[in-house]
């Protein structure tokens, strides 16, 4: 499924550079330690984050990753227009791919 998933990532890239507003979307060449794993051979998986998981998560770059600090009152507003910039990526790509028409 490495062509299925390669073709969904570069469809999520796109939507992002169409609908998100904050935040410019990247695609990786690996996907380690995900939810996903057990499904990459089976359907088309990527997997959305803020950071490369092993070199910038396991390297201390989320100070809050798996800590007691990771807590609503931690972050900032800037911290929550990620969040709704997946949202925004991952809605756009999602009518895409459904053939919903933008008007």
């Amino acid at each position: 499924m490495a062509a299925a998933s390669q073709a969904l990532a570069w469809a999520l890239h796109s939507a992002n550079a169409r609908y998100a507003t904050d935040y410019p979307a990247q695609v990786g060449p690996h996907m380690n330690n995900t939810d996903s794993g057990p499904f990459q051979d089976m359907i088309a998986a990527v997997s959305l984050r803020e950071n490369e998981r092993g070199t910038q998560v396991g390297s201390g770059w989320d100070p809050h990753w798996h800590q007691p600090t990771d807590l609503f009152a931690t972050f900032s507003d800037a911290d929550f227009r990620l969040g709704l910039n997946a949202a925004q990526t991952t809605l756009g790509a999602l009518g895409k791919l459904a053939g919903a028409k933008r008007k």
